[in-house]
């Protein structure tokens, strides 16, 4: 009696693990549609909260909802204050902006490379593989984080860490050294770079998704420097090659391609790149190496802070 009782419990348990794998599949590709029909109406991306509410679907179908909101609060609680204080920033910086990467630039090349590559390397296909990794600025941080979090969760506490450092700094940065992008300042220069996004592509889809995305978000245009677009490809490309090693070297394609990107759609100066650069190498070492440094020597660090694996996995 007590074994049949058994075997009926181990059925019920896998019949209804089962069945929340199914609903939670089910539900999470049910929203993706809708938002895609959605997407596609409007003409507009979703930004990375939309993405977020996919893996809380699928996590509350799997129980695991609570650990799934408590270990990424942080994330989106850093995500979401950037975006507030992005956007009152750009209205304070535009009354003190600095044309520092524009002249160096023409110092260092003789004209704006965007100016170059635009001239002498416009291909339709170049517009469109350029929007296409500029693009991905919305959705791959957060993607990543998520996967982190199912297969590495101490790497993704870091990369908390790390992008939360990343995004401040630049945020930090824009106040006190707010700059236009190429494409702005030209209307200034009469250099003659073409916003490649709104002027380009959107013109040859025939709807406004670039320029939709734009006026939706508000986004600060003074904060070309340095350029978040290519520091979180190069923030997730150092996490994912310290993880994965060789079998990451792949990856490496995504922040190559965002950078010529940046620079030929003229968002971006190959200063503000470089930038960009820096400052996700800076966070990534002051999380790897300056943080458990810290720790060890603070109680208080070694209380709240993640416990640092010292060896990188396999």
């Amino acid at each position: 009696m007590v074994k049949r009782q058994e075997k009926n419990t181990a059925i019920t348990e896998k019949f209804a693990g089962q069945s929340s794998r199914f609903f939670s599949l089910l539900l999470s590709a049910t929203y993706v549609g809708a938002l895609t029909i959605f997407c596609i109406m409007y003409s507009v991306i979703p930004g990375p909260e939309f993405i977020f509410l996919i893996f809380l679907i699928y996590a509350a179908y799997n129980k695991r909802t609570w650990h799934f909101l408590k270990d990424w609060l942080p994330f989106i609680t850093v995500f979401i204050s950037y975006q507030l204080m992005y956007n009152l920033v750009g209205t304070i910086a535009q009354n003190n902006l600095h044309t520092g990467p524009y002249e160096l630039e023409l110092q260092l090349f003789g004209q704006i490379p965007s100016v170059f590559l635009q001239q002498n390397f416009r291909f339709d296909f170049l517009d469109y593989a350029g929007a296409l990794f500029y693009s991905l600025h919305f959705f791959a941080p957060t993607i990543f984080a998520y996967v982190l979090w199912r297969v590495y969760p101490q790497n993704y506490k870091k990369y908390t860490i790390a992008f939360a450092f990343c995004t401040y700094s630049s945020l930090i940065t824009f106040l006190f050294y707010p700059v236009a992008p190429p494409w702005l300042e030209s209307n200034l220069q009469s250099s003659g770079i073409l916003r490649i996004l709104t002027d380009s592509v959107d013109k040859n889809l025939g709807i406004p998704v670039y320029r939709t995305i734009y006026d939706f978000l508000s986004p600060n245009v003074y904060a070309a420097f340095p350029s978040l677009h290519s520091a979180l490809p190069t923030l997730i490309s150092l996490f994912a090659i310290k993880i994965w090693r060789k079998r990451a070297l792949p990856i490496l394609i995504f922040p190559f391609g965002v950078w010529f990107s940046a620079v030929y759609l003229g968002e971006h100066y190959i200063v503000d790149v470089l930038g960009g650069i820096a400052y996700a190498v800076i966070s990534f070492i002051a999380v790897e190496t300056i943080l458990p440094w810290l720790s060890a020597r603070f109680s208080f660090l070694r209380k709240n802070m993640p416990q640092l694996e010292t060896k990188p996995e396999s």
